[in-house]
């Protein structure tokens, strides 16, 4: 289903990419449209705050100084409020006009002397501490998370940063994906360990200090952002999109561009029980790419995963801003893949749910993460008649039956959906989904409020400036 009529703009990237966040706070944003009355609490999304510093713009849409958005609904009504997030490395950027830590693809202006002493000492770290990806709740903690060793508490109330924690206390030379897993009391994390022999290993970050679950050794660690889990096992894969550690250390180039492509090399997945911390399985597939896990759980002998993946790595150089400013950009498609893992033969199948373009992925995590019953994902799509340009659309695929269906409006450049069900729901589709999208012909922003059902808007909360594009959120209940 779809409104608007399809056409094509390059303003996306002047007002989504190429800008800095406006911060400000707004009591009673105007609202079209009837929020429903069930729906209370705070919908908070982090991402890119900030492109362009004082001398200099960075290169990657990853780059960014993060900031945080808060949108409070109570009784019908919307508060919002922005907010930088109080990092190292923001702080450098604000007083310097220039970049201090290694972001993603963009490196501080330093000399190979200078980059080998601060990879050497930790009291000189080289690395971000800018966690500009994601939110969550980990245990009565509100965390803005990234891939840095350092994730940041915040006040929910004020989005003011409250302290830091570190998933690996006194640990040195790792990376941590930006995605968690929640079971229980406890919060699992991968953390990717640099050095002469390099580890994928788990933790449950609700516990800081504790020793890991799992740990893989590996040679060459792939670039990774997140992992998957059931309730039996823990899943890491690695495409071919590889380091070598000691080309870290003397950082010659921004983290990502120390990586290589390797596709002789195929996919590794590792199949990891959840008890023992012991590797169950271990699969050679043939080379993808993917940021984001979807789901995952086990059928008898199978564990069965579904990813958001692509064919190679390119997706990560069309996010370069040099890229996102042609108006002739056209992005790689990530498609809905799902991987049927046999415990028993070590052998792994693959199909492509659906090919409809998705990113950003999204399910009813709290109800049917882990569970094979579940059947929606939602996510940002490249519209199929509007194949040039940014994600400019909604889908929401059906993973048992590889239908697809769209939200499309003109000028606009939805975000991630989160989903929230409706009371009594009983099935992952039942609710609304929450997007701050982006209207470039308003050159504004609103929160958009979406029935998951029928994928028709419910109601909107207009903001009078445009939010810079970003990342992941979530809803959370009051």
């Amino acid at each position: 289903m779809e409104s608007g009529n399809l056409n094509s703009s390059n303003s996306f990237f002047e007002l989504g990419v190429n800008r800095n966040q406006k911060i400000y706070s707004l009591k009673n944003v105007p609202v079209q449209g009837k929020i429903p009355e069930w729906l209370n609490g705070i919908f908070i999304r982090n991402g890119p705050g900030m492109l362009n510093l004082k001398n200099r713009r960075l290169n990657h849409w990853f780059d960014a100084m993060g900031a945080l958005h808060k949108f409070e609904i109570r009784g019908g009504k919307v508060d919002y409020t922005c907010s930088f997030i109080e990092c190292e490395s923001y702080k450098g950027a604000i007083e310097s006009g220039e970049l201090k830590f290694s972001e993603f693809a963009t490196d501080p202006c330093r000399s190979i002397f200078k980059k080998v002493q601060s990879y050497v000492f930790p009291s000189l770290p080289n690395m971000t501490d800018n966690p500009k990806i994601g939110v969550a709740r980990i245990g009565e903690k509100w965390m803005a998370l990234g891939e840095t060793p350092m994730q940041l508490e915040f006040d929910p109330e004020t989005l003011k940063k409250i302290g830091v924690s570190e998933p690996v206390p006194g640990a040195f030379a790792y990376k941590t994906t930006a995605h968690p897993h929640f079971d229980k009391e406890h919060a699992y994390n991968l953390v990717v360990k640099f050095g002469m022999i390099s580890y994928y290993k788990i933790y449950d970050v609700a516990n800081p200090g504790a020793k890991p679950i799992a740990s893989i050794p590996v040679k060459r660690p792939a670039y990774i952002h997140g992992f998957g889990m059931t309730k039996k096992y823990f899943i890491i894969t690695a495409g071919p999109l590889v380091v070598v550690p000691i080309e870290l250390l003397f950082w010659k180039r921004p983290y990502i561009e120390n990586h290589q492509w390797r596709p002789q090399d195929g996919a590794s997945i590792w199949v990891i029980d959840k008890a023992t911390g012991k590797v169950k399985a271990h699969f050679n597939t043939d080379p993808f790419f993917c940021f984001h896990h979807v789901n995952a759980w086990e059928e008898g002998n199978e564990v069965v995963m579904d990813i958001n993946a692509y064919d190679d790595a390119s997706i990560i150089q069309k996010y370069y801003l040099r890229e996102l400013e042609q108006p002739n950009l056209e992005l790689p498609f990530g498609t809905i893949r799902r991987f049927r893992l046999n415990l028993a033969t070590k052998k792994a199948d693959v199909q492509i749910l659906s090919d409809a373009c998705i990113e950003l992925p999204r399910i009813d995590y709290n109800r049917f993460n882990t569970e094979s019953s579940y059947q929606f994902v939602y996510g940002v799509s490249v519209h199929p008649e509007q194949r040039q340009g940014f994600y400019n659309s909604l889908v929401k695929i059906n993973s048992q039956t590889g239908n697809n269906t769209y939200w499309f409006q003109k000028d606009c450049y939805p975000g991630e959906p989160v989903f929230y069900p409706s009371p009594n729901s009983k099935n992952d589709e039942d609710g609304i989904l929450l997007s701050i999208v982006l209207d470039t012909g308003l050159a504004s922003s609103f929160l958009l409020i979406l029935d998951a059902t029928t994928m028709q808007e419910i109601a909107r909360a207009e903001l009078p400036d445009p939010v810079v594009y970003g990342f992941h959120g979530e809803f959370f209940p009051q």
